[in-house]
């Protein structure tokens, strides 16, 4: 079997490209996104095994794009990113099912952790 596969939906470049750095870094294939419907497309063809997704995003948020994903796929983890810290409260009590909540500016250390641990 071939690389697990973490897909990065999220705007912002340069998020992309540091997440992307990290990932590959860990030993697993990154795709990358830079909107929540490119991301929608992504997981329905390419099925990956972990999903880190920017709530604050044009067109489509992250909130609702994770409603589309779990018709698609309501087993895949999904890390959310912020850099709004009260969203960690908002994504809580809308019972949201997501894996982790990762603030913005992220720890580089915690999220490989996490990925680590949630890739097994």
């Amino acid at each position: 079997m071939g690389k697990k596969r973490i897909l990065v939906i999220d705007d912002e470049e340069s998020i992309r490209f540091l997440l992307r750095e990290v990932i590959e870094d860990l030993g697993y294939h990154c795709l990358e996104a830079e909107s929540a419907i490119i991301g929608i497309e992504i997981v329905a063809s390419e099925n990956p095994d972990l999903i880190i997704l920017d709530i604050q995003m044009p067109q489509m948020n992250g909130l609702e794009a994770i409603q589309k994903i779990r018709k698609i796929n309501d087993k895949v983890p999904i890390f959310m990113l912020s850099a709004f810290s009260h969203m960690e409260n908002v994504i809580e009590n809308m019972g949201v099912d997501v894996q982790e909540f990762i603030p913005k500016p992220f720890d580089i250390d915690y999220l490989s952790k996490r990925i680590t641990e949630e890739m097994g």
